[in-house]
Formats: structure tokens, C-alpha cells, sequence
């Protein structure tokens, strides 16, 4: 019995050895990355708006995004604002899609922040955007929507 169940073992142990390993990272791992697009944003109004954005220390995982602005690409833009801490975070098993939390406080004073699962493209390094909901802050607030857009991130790749 004893002799059974360390075959058993051993061959389980081999088996999870030679399993690979599918660890997705950011790389390079350090330095500083600087990334912008545009993408269209939905709540009570529809607007498209720039996005800026600088990470700066990242580690393999996961990205800070401590510096990000809004600009006006269409006029009401001009009222939306970046809401709460932004991040990037690979989604494991996947080279092609990425987890962004961001958020912001919109046209209608009404902030939206989350988690949302969008496109990755390591040939352009470019995150792409595609109805992807972001929810409400407040209890009784509504929901926003980044109906299209991309944030192109140069430098930056997933392996």
C-alpha cells in the first residue's frame, strides 16, 4: 500500500513539474511609460475625450497609472475628469487582453469607476476599447459606458 501511493505521489509530482507555467507579465518590468488615445464615453450624454497617461514604476503584474488627464475631443469633454486610483493589470493566460481600472467623474457630476477586461494588441501596444461598462461611485448614480476608443502604449508589452 505504501509502495502505491508513492508511485502515486511521484507521478503526480512529475506531472505538475512539467505542467508549463503561464505567467503573463508587463515587460520591460521597470521604467517609465507614457500612453494616450481617445475614446468615446456615455452616461447622459455621449463624449469623446483624450486620454493621457503616464505609469511610472511598474512591476511584472500590474501597472500603476498615477498621472492621467482628460482632454476635450469633442466640447462637453471639457467637464469630465479622471475619478480614482488607475491601474493596469495582465489577465492570466492571455497576451491579448489587459484589466484597466480607471474612472471619472463625467458631464453630469456623476463618477463611474472599475474594472473592465478590454483588448490588448501587442503589435500596436494598444488597448482597445469596445462598450465596456465602468459603474456607478454612488448608490443612485448611473452607470458610464466607454463605447470605443484605444489608449496606445508605446514600449509596452505582455509575454
Amino acid at each position: 500500500m505504501m509502495k502505491k501511493l508513492s508511485l502515486a505521489l511521484a507521478a503526480i509530482a512529475t506531472v505538475a513539474m512539467a505542467a508549463p507555467a503561464f505567467a503573463q507579465s508587463f515587460t520591460p518590468p521597470t521604467g517609465t511609460k507614457t500612453g494616450s488615445g481617445a475614446v468615446t464615453l456615455s452616461q447622459t450624454t455621449v463624449v469623446t475625450c483624450n486620454v493621457s497617461l503616464t505609469a511610472t514604476p511598474f512591476t511584472a503584474a500590474s501597472v500603476p497609472i498615477p498621472t492621467r488627464s482628460i482632454s476635450p475631443g469633442s466640447a462637453l469633454c471639457i467637464a469630465v475628469v479622471p475619478y480614482g486610483a488607475w491601474s493596469a493589470a495582465v489577465v492570466p493566460g492571455s497576451t491579448t487582453l489587459i484589466d484597466l481600472t480607471i474612472g471619472a467623474n463625467t458631464v453630469a457630476n456623476d463618477p463611474c469607476y472599475g474594472t473592465v477586461r478590454v483588448a490588448w494588441n501587442n503589435a500596436t501596444m494598444t488597448a482597445t476599447f469596445n462598450n465596456n461598462t465602468l459603474p456607478a461611485v454612488n448608490p443612485n448614480g448611473r452607470a458610464c459606458v466607454i463605447r470605443s476608443g484605444s489608449i496606445r502604449i508605446p514600449g509596452l508589452t505582455i509575454v
